[in-house]
């Protein structure tokens, strides 16, 4: 790994302006990208979480430089237990599953499919579990079993859920107020 690149990212905090910095880095240094997933899907990394506010960023602006870590991070994706971490990681799934850019294999698809329906039915923050529901809206489309797990999971909580899960859930399932 490049050692300052690494150090940099080991320093920053959530701020917009570093995190917008270490995106733009990476966007004019593409030969870091490779060690930014590595930084960001290690685990024992204690700061891992850091790797992964850029890679969400890039997931965003740029997915089809992710595709080449696609494995990577579908390998990785459901042992995240850093709340930030899956947050971020939520926003890399939906970003991945639901771009035009770039074809899934069935590999990263199924595991995409998998963590969002454990995002669902686990105890997550708000923010992880709606982009889980427009991930799985999305793959619905095409999977009706998908959309069907996704409806039923959907209901069945709803009641106990925060206004958050609820607005979203209220989209997923197609209601009004």
């Amino acid at each position: 790994m490049t050692t300052s690149f690494t150090e940099q990212l080991s320093k920053i905090n959530a701020s917009t302006e570093n995190r917008n910095r270490m995106r733009d880095f990476v966007l004019q240094h593409p030969e870091v990208l490779k060690d930014l997933i590595t930084f960001g899907t290690d685990l024992n990394n204690k700061n891992h979480h850091k790797g992964v506010w850029i890679i969400e960023m890039l997931a965003e602006h740029q997915t089809e430089l992710l595709f080449p870590f696609a494995d990577k991070i579908c390998e990785t994706i459901s042992k995240y237990k850093n709340d930030s971490a899956i947050r971020g990681m939520s926003r890399v799934a939906y970003f991945l599953g639901t771009t035009k850019s770039i074809k899934l294999t069935e590999f990263q698809h199924e595991k995409l499919v998998e963590i969002c329906l454990d995002w669902l039915i686990r105890d997550e923050r708000v923010a992880c579990k709606v982009y889980a529901m427009k991930t799985l809206q999305h793959f619905g489309k095409k999977e009706p079993w998908i959309a069907d797990e996704l409806k039923d999971i959907v209901s069945r909580d709803y009641a106990s859920q925060s206004a958050g899960y609820k607005a979203a859930a209220r989209e997923v399932l197609g209601k009004r107020r």
